[in-house]
């Protein structure tokens, strides 16, 4: 595996995570108050829990919404580097 390959599947994998966290967002928003009880809601916080069980460990006693919030900001500075870091193993 190149490391063209590598870079292009962990940008694609954070795609997918940043995705997820903007259309869960999104459909709480939608809902409003019944968001908790929504299938759509809690499928997406289960293939989120793995994002959000690090985030918890790196960050702990912060408050969810926090928790949230620096993750997508965390996961999209992430994948903002592996754009660059690809523009250059491609460059190179």
């Amino acid at each position: 595996m190149t490391t063209l390959t590598l870079i292009i599947a962990l940008r694609g994998l954070l795609e997918l995570v940043l995705w997820l966290m903007i259309g869960r967002n999104v459909l709480v928003l939608l809902a409003g108050r019944y968001g908790a009880d929504n299938p759509v809601v809690r499928m997406f916080d289960f293939l989120l829990r793995p994002v959000r069980a690090c985030a918890v460990r790196l960050m702990p006693g912060l408050p969810s919404c926090k928790q949230d919030t620096l993750t997508f900001v965390m996961v999209l500075l992430v994948w903002l580097g592996l754009g660059a870091a690809k523009l250059l193993v491609a460059a190179a």
